[in-house]
């Protein structure tokens, strides 16, 4: 299964931006990706399961339901799909397909920059969806909460590292401090 943020959920979503604009427009990408190896390297599989999983969840209630942020998260969804891909290898993968529909970008694109694109619009959506964002971010600190109450203080120590790289990501796409 993945490994991905339930807090990075909400913060996608589907504007035609061109990539290099993206890339100029998001300070927070190094940020972003240091956040993804963080989640990567922890050798937890059922607790990323539990947050990984919780993510779909909320995609699905959130479509269910009509909400506005349904695209957001199926755009989050879409760029972890494409960690796991090379669109230069398999231009024909749903999940390359799919992107580079959503940004009306032809097969030339590169893999970064797809990826760099999609996450740019994370800095659209936290900037205009912050309350709805701050909810989903309370579901991930409980979730880890839950994670530390059950698991040993070592795999609890690097689920708090990793809450401290989610909160400096966050910080990176609003400019300002995290809230507690």
């Amino acid at each position: 299964m993945p490994n991905m943020s339930p807090a990075i959920v909400l913060l996608l979503t589907v504007t035609m931006v061109p990539a290099a604009q993206a890339a100029a427009m998001s300070p927070d990408i190094p940020a972003y990706f240091t956040l993804l190896k963080t989640i990567a390297n922890i050798d937890d599989t059922p607790a990323t399961e539990l947050l990984w999983d919780t993510v779909r969840i909320a995609k699905d209630y959130l479509c269910s339901v009509g909400s506005s942020k349904c695209d957001g998260i199926r755009v989050f969804l879409l760029e972890n799909d494409l960690e796991q891909v090379s669109c230069k290898e398999a231009p024909d993968q749903a999940a390359c397909v799919e992107a580079r529909k959503i940004l009306g970008a032809d097969q030339d694109i590169s893999d970064e920059e797809l990826k760099s694109t999609l996450i740019a619009y994370a800095d659209k959506v936290y900037k205009e969806s912050h309350e709805n964002f701050m909810t989903l971010d309370k579901l991930r600190i409980g979730l880890i909460d839950l994670i530390c109450d059950s698991e040993p203080e070592e795999n609890c120590k690097k689920w708090r590292a990793y809450e401290g790289k989610a909160e400096h990501w966050e910080d990176e796409v609003k400019k300002g401090s995290h809230p507690a």
